[in-house]
């Protein structure tokens, strides 16, 4: 009891001081941020503030004279490189923040979050969905077709399962999803019912946001978000029990699974597809 006691004290304090080295980090270049847009924007008011003072010297000169002058002045004036805010919150450093937040979900979450090399297996996909050659997109089809009638293909459901099977650890993949069609993304247990009917739920072994109509939304439930997503990150933190939604391209936190029961089996990456929708696995 005593060993296990200190083991976990000691991954706890491994934990912390990781953690505590990340923030200063991710402090370090908010300052960074911070001061670069401070003299940026010293600089724009020194220029605005001369450019000010050389118009009122020009006040006194002729009308004609006056005007030639304002005119250089401001052409001048347009030839610099315009002021440009910056980002409020970088997608880089939301990331960064994204992966502490994940890595406190669990004693076990110590180890670097892996990016999957996600691949669509065939023998999973329904009869109406097309697979590219490289297996890194998939859409619906016009027709259905002559496949293998084999135990781990979804006959009711346009649905496709991928290769890769999650046991442990944490992985991300991102997923293009620019399209007006149905679609959802997630991960779904390896005994997800593939002959029956299936709900997009979690009592049905799936974790799984997606777009309905104009909606983005999970397990029914219409999540409000600003503009359309192009592509999405899915973050599975295992011994955390979490599944996690992203902006890929903002880095905007869009829906969290907490407490996820996976009960121990095996996870592997979902897709669906509807009508004319395609997805891609982003490289």
């Amino acid at each position: 009891m005593k060993a296990e006691f200190r083991k976990l004290r000691q991954a706890l304090e491994e934990q912390e001081t990781l953690l505590l080295a990340q923030m200063a980090d991710i402090e370090k270049e908010i300052a960074r941020k911070r001061d670069e847009h401070l003299d940026r924007l010293s600089e724009e008011l020194s220029s605005l503030g001369g450019l000010i003072q050389e118009m009122e010297e020009k006040r006194q000169q002729l009308p004609g004279e006056l005007l030639q002058d304002v005119r250089s002045l401001l052409q001048s004036s347009e030839r610099k490189k315009p002021f440009q805010n910056p980002e409020p919150f970088p997608p880089e450093l939301k990331w960064k923040i994204w992966d502490i937040c994940d890595r406190n979900a669990s004693l076990a979450s110590t180890e670097e979050q892996i990016r999957a090399n996600v691949t669509l297996d065939p023998d999973t996909a329904n009869l109406f969905l097309v697979l590219s050659e490289d297996r890194k997109s998939v859409r619906y089809g016009d027709r259905d077709q002559d496949l293998p009638n084999n135990p781990e293909r979804f006959d009711l459901h346009p649905f496709v399962l991928g290769c890769e099977r999650f046991t442990a650890g944490r992985h991300y993949w991102e997923v293009i999803v620019e399209t007006e069609e149905q679609w959802a993304v997630g991960v779904a247990r390896k005994s997800v019912r593939r002959k029956d009917y299936v709900e997009l739920s979690t009592v049905e072994g799936i974790w799984a946001m997606g777009k309905w109509a104009d909606d983005y939304s999970v397990n029914g439930h219409v999540l409000s978000l600003s503009g359309k997503l192009k592509r999405i990150r899915i973050s599975l933190n295992f011994e955390g029990h979490r599944v996690a939604f992203y902006d890929a391209d903002t880095g905007s936190h869009l829906y969290t699974f907490y407490g996820a029961s996976f009960s121990g089996e095996t996870l592997l990456p979902f897709f669906y597809v509807w009508g004319k929708a395609c997805l891609s696995i982003s490289p």
